[in-house]
């Protein structure tokens, strides 16, 4: 029987958002406002497009509130495991993209999609151990490489409401904007740290109960 183990994987997270038409106008206009007030934006990665200033994800607005709200979905991390960080817009007029780039000085990276008509530009990622697997990769048949998503890059179509989180070493890059309207996402970096109050909070709850069942 042949068997193939995939080790040490890249792990890219995919969280689709309850109740995001609900809020999507409100968000497009928050956004809109935040470019009116900042015209200018910065360079970053960014080729013809806005890129606002950094905000911290702490502070207190509409677009803030929403993005920690989909953040608490995300599960797969430890209970006691806090996150940082800051986040930042970006609105991609027709022909503009962001070029290839990665985030040095932090965990993860991530991406809220707000605004995305078709062809407005797909998010590409670039498989980190391409330069000495380039070969290989060449010889897999395609059922392999699709079974276990071993492409030397590989594209992901953005969609509304939908968030992506991904190791911020990953290479990556967002298309061309194709498309005749702007193109709209939140980006943001998450800082992982213990919160040693709330892990000693529940290492006691499990001592307790542990004493409950040996008694």
């Amino acid at each position: 029987m042949n068997k193939t183990i995939n080790l040490f994987p890249v792990s890219i997270h995919q969280i689709d958002v309850d109740g995001f038409d609900e809020v999507k106008n409100d968000l497009i206009d928050y956004i809109y406002d935040l470019k009116n007030s900042e015209p200018n934006g910065i360079r970053v990665s960014n080729r013809g497009g806005w890129h606002s200033s950094l905000f911290n994800i702490d502070d207190e607005n509409i677009l803030q509130e929403f993005l920690s709200k989909c953040l608490s979905n995300f599960s797969a991390l430890q209970q006691f495991c806090s996150m940082d960080g800051d986040y930042w817009v970006n609105i991609n007029p027709p022909k503009s993209f962001n070029t290839k780039h990665n985030h040095p000085a932090t965990d993860l990276t991530g991406v809220l999609w707000i605004k995305c008509p078709d062809d407005s530009g797909n998010i590409l990622f670039e498989n980190p151990s391409v330069f000495h697997d380039f070969n290989t990769i060449n010889f897999y048949n395609d059922k392999f490489k699709y079974m276990n998503k071993q492409y030397h890059s590989f594209d992901f179509q953005p969609v509304e409401g939908r968030i992506l989180i991904f190791p911020a070493h990953l290479l990556h890059e967002v298309e061309e904007n194709k498309s005749n309207e702007d193109r709209i996402s939140v980006s943001f970096n998450l800082k992982l740290s213990e919160n040693k109050e709330y892990r000693k909070l529940i290492e006691t709850a499990e001592n307790y109960f542990e004493r409950e069942v040996i008694v």
